[in-house]
């Protein structure tokens, strides 16, 4: 009856550490998500402003990309990452710093500073997931729980002692299973099961494919302006 009541405190106890640690892992997912595909939308944005302003936010999602698949997430899964002072900073310079012509360009700025308020919450998200782990008490509990469930194992009501060793055992390794799904999802970028930096891959692939576009605009628009002013 004791061993009873303690493993279902414990149950319950791992249930819900372990639903918090998914939610956890979840939202860095998405605020990976969120970050790659509004950096692909600055980037399209990019082809409607004029040089030089076009040049220069294009440079700057590119190198920003390129960064965080070669650079960042690399270090993250080796957990030697700095943060430091690189980030968002070069792009939101090239947006603040731009003075618009007409409303049409205002318009154009004000939905870029949207997708770079994105880009920025998310990247401080990932690096706040990247940094923190869960709380040093919720690990005591995890660890004191385990040995004290193991420990009240043994008092299994069994007079085969065969029996006895293979029970304790297969609960010993559901609890240690348990506990390393929970250190998984704890560490989103680092073990067997991480964030993928695939969005930002597939971003980069839609941004390469976007450049067709984006030259046809350039082309179209010294055209546009020949006819207007020839009317």
């Amino acid at each position: 009856m004791t061993f009873g009541v303690l493993g279902a405190f414990y149950g319950l106890v791992l249930a819900f550490v372990i639903v918090a640690a998914w939610e956890r892992f979840n939202q860095a997912n998405t605020d990976a998500l969120q970050e790659a595909t509004a950096l692909e939308s600055l980037y399209k944005l990019g082809a409607a402003f004029s040089e030089p302003m076009r040049s220069q936010l294009d440079s700057g999602v590119l190198r920003y990309v390129h960064r965080v698949i070669d650079e960042e997430w690399p270090q993250m899964a080796n957990n030697t990452f700095q943060p430091g002072k690189v980030g968002a900073h070069e792009m939101w310079a090239t947006v603040l710093a731009y003075r618009t012509a007409d409303s049409r360009e205002q318009m154009l700025v004000d939905k870029s500073i949207d997708d770079l308020n994105i880009i920025t919450q998310a990247r401080s998200q990932r690096f706040l997931f990247y940094e923190d782990d869960l709380p040093s008490v919720v690990w005591m509990v995890i660890y004191l729980g385990c040995l004290m469930t193991i420990g009240f194992s043994y008092f299994f009501g069994s007079t085969i002692f065969r029996a006895q060793v293979i029970m304790c055992g297969f609960f010993s390794i559901l609890l240690g299973v348990t506990i390393l799904a929970i250190l998984e999802l704890a560490h989103p970028y680092q073990g067997a099961v991480t964030i993928s930096d695939q969005p930002f891959r597939y971003a980069l692939s839609r941004m390469e494919a976007a450049s067709t576009y984006k030259k046809a605009i350039t082309s179209a628009a010294p055209q546009s302006l020949s006819r207007a002013s020839g009317r």
